[in-house]
């Protein structure tokens, strides 16, 4: 019996050794991955997505501004060839429908063009931009960063890598860069506005609404090239204060009421579901009218899905029995950047172009007419700090030498080299202290 106890003694240390082994490993990539997820990491050439994809016909007059800011930027841009729309399309879509617009229908069947791309392309996550955005200098070196950081905090990546196996080496767990991808199906990153209800020739409706951000899941965070308050859209400066918001400080939240469609991140479900249910390419009674609205009721139809969505605390299943393992909502789980990172430049949108081709008479919307006077005054886009829109940094197409300069200079250092205006070289500092 003694000779037995003493042949087991090395292999029940073993077995002990093994099990400290692995503890400690497990406690450390769980360390790990949460300093990963609270921490700024910088963004890669998509920002983070699986592409940065654009909605653009063939010969807009926008591309070329908007590639040689992302020149200067230093990130890539996907633009997908779009078909020739024909009168058949256009009268297909409009399915006998009243109230159309046919330059609302281009830029939907344009939308749904990109979001056909992004699924045969096999990536998880995709940015879809319009052709006719603006953005900060500091969007990739600061921005994004910061904003994926909160993105994952409020939604934490799987915090093992998908084998499981004790032993898997921590190399091979890559973070999800905007947290989980099964928690969320869209990030309006950029918007005409998320002011919680109904903006109307008035303005944003408020008496229906509490504005308490610690009603709704949320995160704010501090960014310091965010433009000071009294320079933000006015209606922004009004919510912000309703929601007692610290200066230069940005809220990721549900959304409530988000406007517009030019920057938006989405899941690969999220955009299965847009092409075929959500927002199909065929007008219905009394349906939405704009890709953008159309997005909006989706947002608005899963409002009440938890983001992320336990399985056992759905309050909305999907109405198709068929459907509810695949999709735990009615609608889309939405969150919103406030204030956005993209917003559309100055002028007419391509939606207004083609609608004047055809003799439509569309008119300025409210957002865009309450601004219009701040524009001028500081010569930038709404919201935007030290943005492309008045062309201070655009280049010679051949010219490598002032490309590179501006990418340094401008991209990557964040000096807005504007008359009037250079920003401090240690802008990355500020965000630091």
């Amino acid at each position: 019996m003694l000779a037995s106890r003493k042949r087991s003694t090395p292999l029940l240390l073993a077995l002990t050794l093994i099990f400290i082994v692995t503890w400690y490993h497990s406690r450390d990539v769980d360390r790990t991955h949460e300093q990963r997820a609270s921490s700024v990491i910088p963004a890669n050439r998509t920002l983070g997505f699986g592409a940065v994809v654009v909605v653009s016909r063939d010969g807009s007059e926008r591309r070329h501004s908007l590639v040689q800011a992302a020149n200067v930027t230093d990130f890539d841009l996907t633009i997908p060839k779009q078909p020739v729309w024909t009168e058949g399309h256009v009268q297909r879509f409009i399915n006998g429908q009243d109230d159309v617009q046919k330059g609302s229908i281009l830029a939907w069947l344009g939308h749904h063009n990109a979001l056909r791309w992004f699924l045969n392309s096999g990536a998880e996550t995709a940015l879809i931009l319009e052709d006719d955005v603006d953005w900060d200098i500091r969007l990739r070196s600061i921005q994004i960063p910061l904003a994926a950081s909160a993105a994952r905090q409020l939604l934490p990546p799987p915090a093992r890598p998908r084998s499981h196996h004790p032993f898997a080496s921590f190399r091979s767990h890559q973070t999800q860069y905007w947290g989980d991808h099964d928690a969320w199906d869209v990030v309006y990153l950029g918007h005409c506005g998320d002011y919680f209800d109904e903006v109307t020739e008035d303005g944003p409706m408020t008496e229906h609404q509490s504005y308490n951000l610690s009603a709704i899941p949320h995160i704010l965070y501090r960014d310091p090239t965010l433009p000071d308050r009294s320079d933000l859209h006015p209606f922004t400066q009004s919510l912000f204060g309703m929601l007692r918001m610290p200066q230069k400080s940005r809220a990721l939240h549900r959304s409530k009421f988000p406007l517009c469609s030019f920057g938006y991140a989405i899941t690969r479900p999220a955009a299965e579901r847009l092409l075929s249910e959500l927002a199909p390419p065929q007008y219905k009674v009394n349906g939405p009218r704009a890709f953008d609205v159309a997005l909006l009721h989706a947002c608005n139809n899963g409002s009440n899905t938890p983001s992320p969505t336990p399985p056992w605390k759905d309050p909305r299943l999907h109405p198709d029995p068929a459907l509810r393992r695949k999709y735990p909502s009615p609608g889309l789980r939405c969150w919103t950047l406030n204030s956005e990172l993209f917003h559309h430049m100055p002028g007419h949108s391509l939606v207004d172009e083609i609608g004047e081709s055809s003799g439509e008479e569309p008119g300025i919307p409210p957002v865009d007419l309450a601004a219009q006077a701040q524009v001028v005054i500081r010569n930038e886009t709404t919201n935007i700090n030290c943005g492309f829109w008045n062309g201070a940094f655009a280049f010679q197409k051949d010219n490598m030498t002032q490309l590179h300069y501006l990418q340094e200079h401008v991209g990557r250092q964040g000096q807005c080299l504007k008359e009037g205006r250079k920003l401090p070289r240690d802008s990355i500092q500020q965000l630091i202290d």
